[in-house]
């Protein structure tokens, strides 16, 4: 069974974000040491499971060395974040997310090598959904229900058609505003292209960006 994400702590931002991931269509195990949590996301959710994060022993028997991403929700207590992130350090979980508002537990978990800190005073549950969904997403700001501007990773070696000629707006439904190459940004023209390294703004509909999204892998 194919994993994607695992997310522990099923607070008010662990359930919206496996709200998220779901609308998505990914697999999603969602994981609290609270047994009403666990059953009022059971219905949704690929798995879950009710066990003690804390606990070596509980976090061996669900394997998320197997998961891609595992996002460390658990919220204000601050002493479970840590060993939860140590414990999945030492199960081989390769790529972790952490939830903290607190500046000094933010460098604990980054020194451990935490991929990413999340502060949820500053990213809304939906803008860090989308980037999990979308892997070359660098940064996403929800304007309305259905249209956000993004900043995509152009990824490919070699430097893209002109603008005019992929026709990235009629195709798409998108509009490029920005072409960002190192110190540079770049307002594009229908004769610029995307150069590898370049991150690239635009504004559309969800759907179009996650469209747009997947031809620039």
């Amino acid at each position: 069974m194919n994993k994607d994400f695992a997310v522990i702590g099923l607070g008010a931002f662990g359930r919206q974000l496996c709200e998220e991931l779901i609308c998505g269509h990914a697999e999603v195990v969602a994981i609290d040491i609270d047994e009403e949590r666990v059953s009022e996301v059971s219905g949704f959710v690929t798995f879950a499971y009710c066990c003690d994060a804390t606990k070596r022993s509980a976090l061996e028997q669900l394997h998320l060395d197997e998961v891609e991403n595992v996002v460390v929700a658990i919220g204000d207590r601050l002493e479970s974040v840590i060993l939860t992130v140590i414990l999945l350090k030492e199960l081989g979980v390769k790529k972790i997310i952490a939830r903290s508002e607190d500046e000094s537990v933010k460098r604990v978990l980054e020194h451990l090598g935490v991929e990413e800190v999340i502060d949820t005073r500053e990213l809304a549950v939906s803008n860090l959904g989308y980037r999990l969904l979308n892997r070359n997403v660098i940064q996403y700001v929800e304007l309305t229900n259905e249209h956000a501007v993004v900043t995509v990773s152009y990824d490919y070696k070699e430097p893209s058609r002109t603008l005019e000629e992929m026709d990235v707006r009629g195709k798409y439904s998108v509009n490029v505003l920005l072409i960002r190459r190192g110190k540079k940004d770049i307002v594009p023209t229908k004769d610029d292209r995307f150069e590898p390294g370049d991150s690239i703004v635009v504004f559309g509909t969800k759907n179009a960006l996650r469209r747009l999204d997947k031809k620039l892998k």
